[in-house]
């Protein structure tokens, strides 16, 4: 497998697994202050980041293109509403750079993937 597919599977995965079971620690680890978080809010976005990383690292090649294509679409409307947030002074220095800065670099890698799989198709 793609070194780029299972890290951002598995980066993926373990954001979620994180935010489903401890919202709280992984809010924190965000940069993100916990009760000024809904955990609801922070398990929604766990199960869609293990969705999408379970969806990557299990697509059969066929199906990698536009799986990976999707995951980066995701991850760049996330970096859209994460530096509107910043710019409306909602984020801290932390949280930008592990959340709208990190939503670059998946939607980076994600295109990455894509375009490897369809080139290799």
């Amino acid at each position: 497998m793609d070194p780029a597919r299972t890290f951002l599977g598995v980066t993926r995965a373990s954001i979620g697994v994180g935010s489903w079971l401890a919202p709280d620690l992984t809010a924190r680890a965000f940069g993100i202050d916990p009760a000024r978080s809904d955990r609801f809010i922070g398990r929604l976005f766990g199960a869609r980041e293990l969705a999408l990383a379970g969806a990557l690292l299990a697509a059969p090649h066929p199906a990698l293109a536009p799986i990976a294509a999707v995951g980066a679409a995701v991850d760049a409307i996330d970096a859209v509403a994460g530096f509107d947030e910043r710019r409306r002074g909602n984020l801290s220095t932390q949280a930008t750079v592990l959340g709208p800065v990190g939503a670059v670099l998946f939607a980076s890698l994600g295109a990455y993937v894509a375009r490897r799989a369809a080139a290799a198709a």
